[in-house]
């Protein structure tokens, strides 16, 4: 197993960024990773925009020259993508439609697919050839821009909703191990179930290096993963999965905490709706091997993202609070940012030796590859 390089303090690239013309959200610079600005999810960190006190407008006009991974939206260019990517799935309308989403349901959202077959494309998920994701970045970070879209009214649970993720880099021949990485619940330090942990480390996470064994939310969630270390949280039902909160609370030293604390002093709002982006999420370990020549031999990135909860596959019918969607659609879409965001880490002893390594052992497999032939792009 692979899995990406040891934790390390990485060099952000936050300036000089040149601002792109064109209706996507210009590159975004994101600071340091730290407890007071972001939480990491597994192999993921979460970025709260209004915690950053930025702005990231996300109407159809605003994104269609975006890579658009899923929205309610109708129409061209929103909902479709270059050559080499799945177009947009189609999240449902929560008022009155369905309150779950999965990749690949046949029933409530099929693959989208593309005019042209691309080799990786698989019926359960979001695909892209690494090419096509690496042409759009044009040599930044990767930054999935995330909309949460929940319900204003009722209590402030209402607003919450469960999502979760698996992101894979596969190998066309097969040669190199899938890596797995994941946008999941873990045991964390601030008395939230189904959250996260304030500025930690996902390098220092490692999910099931396997496909998920279950398909909630359009399925009972039974034997989905291995409990108690890889998730967090109470209950029988979808352990694994995150409960994004609308509202967050922080304490007098910006650090979160749960709003029924008398600790909580401060009230945030990530309900924003369709119409700007609440989340910044990036994936360190994925943007290293991005940035290796050849992406370090894999070719097809994949999506497995799953939202809200159907009471239909649930014991007792009735889904856990803060779980389903209930609102307008949800929207995820990519954009460009730092190549590397800082994690404020102290570096594993043997780090820089292994990190050179691991370069070197890359740089020789896709040499191997180029050299007998087997190499098939798109």
């Amino acid at each position: 197993m692979i899995k990406a390089f040891p934790a390390l303090a990485f060099t952000a690239l936050t300036a000089g960024i040149p601002l792109a013309a064109h209706a996507c959200p210009a590159p975004i610079a994101l600071p340091s990773a730290t407890a007071a600005n972001s939480v990491q999810f597994g192999d993921a960190i979460s970025y709260s925009l209004p915690v950053l006190g930025i702005t990231v407008q996300s109407s159809p006009g605003q994104i269609d020259d975006c890579v658009v991974v899923a929205t309610g939206s109708s129409g061209v260019p929103v909902t479709t993508n270059v050559a080499g990517m799945d177009h947009a799935y189609a999240t449902p309308n929560g008022t009155g439609g369905a309150p779950y989403f999965r990749t690949g349901d046949p029933v409530s959202s099929p693959d989208p697919g593309q005019v042209a077959a691309f080799a990786g494309d698989t019926a359960n998920s979001w695909d892209a050839r690494l090419t096509s994701l690496s042409s759009f970045l044009d040599g930044r970070g990767l930054v999935v821009y995330f909309n949460h879209n929940q319900t204003n009214s009722g209590s402030a649970t209402d607003q919450d909703l469960f999502a979760w993720a698996q992101v894979r880099l596969v190998d066309d021949q097969g040669v190199l191990p899938t890596q797995y990485y994941y946008v999941t619940s873990v045991p964390n330090t601030t008395g939230l179930t189904n959250f996260g942990q304030p500025g930690g480390n996902p390098f220092a996470y490692t999910g099931p290096q396997t496909l998920p064994t279950c398909t909630y939310p359009t399925g009972p969630d039974a034997g989905c993963f291995p409990q108690g270390g890889v998730s967090t949280g109470s209950g029988a039902d979808a352990t694994f999965m995150v409960r994004a909160r609308g509202q967050v609370c922080t304490d007098a030293g910006g650090l979160l905490v749960d709003c029924s604390s008398p600790a909580a002093v401060n009230t945030i709002n990530n309900n924003l709706g369709a119409d700007n982006a609440a989340y910044a999420i990036v994936f360190p370990e994925i943007d290293q091997f991005l940035a290796l020549p050849g992406f370090g031999g894999y070719d097809v990135l994949q999506a497995d993202i799953r939202m809200g909860c159907n009471p239909a596959t649930i014991t007792g019918g009735v889904c856990p609070v803060g779980s389903v969607l209930n609102n307008g659609f949800e929207q995820i879409f990519l954009g460009q940012g730092n190549l590397l965001v800082v994690i404020n880490q102290v570096p594993e002893p043997g780090s820089l030796a292994l990190i050179a390594l691991g370069l070197l052992g890359c740089a020789f497999t896709v040499l191997r590859r180029r050299g007998n032939g087997a190499r098939k792009m798109s």
